[in-house]
């Protein structure tokens, strides 16, 4: 039996973001802010929340699942997913009411409309110790999706990606490690909401102002110990499905998720800066010469 298969674990992740935003480089990102209008939606009724101004959503408890391609090694290559669900949204970090969204993932008239949220990730181990299991992420995808039909089922496995991602794109490379023995373990986890290709990343329609440029999310992460109340680990557990987003558990490493992701706009590109800061410099001169 592999050390990864090993219960009672901490599960410490850092994933760092290496890469740069498709504006280029020697770019200046700030936090986003703005208005969500949930009511343009292509799957809406009409009766949603219009929230803002607000920079950052609030998650649930959800799931991640961790699996080896292989028996667990340096080298190994493995994959995983993490699901969860939206419970607000926030504004310099304080709380906004939004009524018809839905967390219960109950649906039904009059329950409202879910923002649920899943993401694919891969990489490889890079070191394999009594203490520690280390990784590579090498890439993934995240979306963020909008149902006016709520339905998430973490037992079910189900729900979760519905109709199209409101938000997608890509999480940045990094790195983690998984590390004994039986303790609570708080990760950090950057995810870069790549505005590019053919998707267009996110619908200009609901987000307003239409410069959203990415996200950092930060996530405490915990595994099934003796002394750890997991009720999202046991949903999946012991219900039907026994999976996360379609990959089978057994074999893998269950964590639960729960934190929030900052929305970033897009970076003003370093030339740009340069251009702005040229111009600022010449009005003095022309103010002079008024003067003169």
């Amino acid at each position: 039996m592999n050390r990864f298969l090993i219960k009672h674990t901490l599960v410490k992740s850092v994933l760092v973001m290496l890469g740069a935003l498709t504006t280029g480089s020697a770019a200046f990102a700030s936090n986003w802010e703005g208005t969500a209008d949930y009511t343009a939606a292509p799957t809406s009724a009409g009766d949603e929340a219009v929230i803002g101004p607000f920079d950052t959503y609030d998650f649930g408890p959800g799931i991640g699942l961790i699996k080896p391609d292989g028996a667990v090694a340096a080298g190994q290559t493995f994959q995983g997913y993490f699901q969860t669900v939206v419970t607000g949204h926030l504004y310099q970090s304080n709380a906004l009411t939004t009524p018809t969204l839905n967390v219960s993932g109950a649906s039904g008239s009059g329950n409202g409309f879910e923002l649920t949220v899943r993401s694919f990730f891969e990489g490889t181990y890079v070191n394999v110790s009594a203490n520690s299991l280390d990784f590579n992420i090498t890439g993934g995808t995240a979306g963020l999706y909008f149902d006016t039909t709520p339905d998430y089922s973490f037992a079910n496995d189900s729900g979760f990606a519905n109709d199209e991602a409101i938000l997608s794109g890509a999480i940045s490379t990094g790195v983690g490690s998984i590390i004994f023995p039986n303790v609570v373990g708080v990760g950090v986890e950057t995810v870069d909401l790549n505005i590019s290709g053919v998707f267009g990343g996110f619908n200009a329609d609901i987000f307003e102002p239409d410069t959203i440029g990415g996200g950092s999310a930060i996530f405490s992460i915990k595994t099934k110990t003796p002394s750890n109340s997991t009720p999202i680990i046991d949903q999946v557990t012991n219900g039907p499905a026994k999976s996360v987003s379609g990959l089978s558990i057994v074999g893998g490493q269950l964590f639960e998720v729960d934190g929030q992701m900052q929305l970033t706009a897009v970076p003003v590109p370093g030339a740009a800066w340069l251009f702005l800061s040229a111009i600022m410099g010449l009005l003095p001169v022309t103010r002079k010469k008024f003067a003169a």
